[in-house]
C-alpha cells in the first residue's frame, strides 16, 4: 500500500534532517517511491510503499526523535476513481 508521510520539523534541526535524509537506511519491508523538501516551509514528503502496518511504522520511527510525521495512506488517481464509482453504485 502507498502512504505519503509529510514530515515537519523546526528550523533549528534543518541540518540534522539533510544529514539523516542522506543517510538513512532503507527499512526492510518498504520501498522509496519518491522524496520532496518544502523549500519554503520545514517539511518532508516522502511518498513509500509498505507492507504492513509494523514495516509503516519501523520507516516512520527514524525520523520521530526530530519531529513529528503525519501518515496518509494514498491511491493513484485512476485506481481511486475507479473504487470510488463502484463503491457509489452500491449505495
Amino acid at each position: 500500500m502507498l502512504f505519503m508521510a509529510i514530515f515537519s520539523y523546526t528550523p533549528e534541526d534543518r541540518d540534522r534532517v539533510i544529514e539523516r535524509t542522506e543517510q538513512l537506511p532503507e527499512v526492510p519491508g518498504t520501498a522509496l517511491k519518491g522524496e520532496w523538501f518544502d523549500v519554503t516551509g520545514h517539511r518532508v514528503f516522502r511518498l513509500f510503499e509498505a507492507e504492513d502496518e509494523a514495516h509503516l511504522a519501523a520507516a516512520v520511527f527514524q525520523w520521530t526523535d526530530l519531529g513529528v510525521a503525519e501518515v496518509v495512506p494514498v491511491m493513484e488517481t485512476k485506481k481511486a476513481l475507479k473504487l470510488l464509482r463502484r463503491t457509489s453504485k452500491k449505495a
